[in-house]
């Protein structure tokens, strides 16, 4: 993707705007603005989302592409979830996936799981990404946005990444891709494994 950092910046303002307008005209602009990705600082608090850091995930139901229903609550206490919002259109969140593929292969025995949840109506697209990118973790649908911009009220592009640990709290976000192997994301998997309590035999 080519622009300046401030070129391809999306606003709060502009985000909270989109929510205003008529499905149909909001969604086309949510798939343009979203798009114009920007990656934000290891450690930051927030800033993909309206969330806040040390809140309790907002629960949502969605189906993957094979009609499978997901509720995220069920793996509540059963294993850190990280979400990744993405899109077909969004070149970036398909350039990082197979990054994300890697560190899924990687810690999906250990306890963590992984939800790609695609801001999309292209389901031949979705799946035709998916089998390019070599991608084996859930691939939800969020037709209408609503888990993405009402449930987990996105601020800012994508792709954005969120993590959950087992209580169920948000622990780390991420705005933009990862561009090199390892990313950051694996040293909050480890940190949370580690201090995750041992399980019985």
């Amino acid at each position: 993707m080519t622009g300046t950092r401030a070129d391809r910046a999306v606003s709060k303002t502009t985000m909270n705007a989109l929510r205003s307008i008529p499905r149909a005209a909001g969604l086309a602009a949510l798939l343009l603005g979203l798009c114009l990705a920007v990656a934000a600082p290891a450690g930051a608090s927030l800033e993909g989302s309206k969330l806040k850091k040390g809140q309790q995930a907002p629960d949502f139901t969605l189906k993957d592409l094979d009609g499978k229903v997901w509720k995220f609550s069920d793996l509540k206490g059963k294993k850190i979830v990280m979400i990744d919002f993405w899109a077909t259109w969004c070149n970036i969140c398909k350039r990082e996936m197979p990054i994300l593929q890697k560190v899924y292969q990687e810690y999906q025995s250990r306890g963590v799981e992984f939800f790609g949840i695609a801001l999309d109506e292209n389901i031949a697209g979705i799946k035709k990404v998916v089998r390019e990118k070599g991608v084996t973790y859930p691939i939800l649908v969020d037709m209408d946005t609503k888990v993405a911009t009402e449930i987990y009220q996105l601020s800012g592009p994508i792709p954005y990444k969120v993590v959950i640990d087992l209580n169920g709290t948000i622990v780390y976000d991420h705005v933009g891709d990862y561009v090199d192997y390892p990313p950051e994301i694996v040293d909050v998997f480890d940190q949370l494994l580690e201090a995750a309590p041992a399980k019985k035999k």
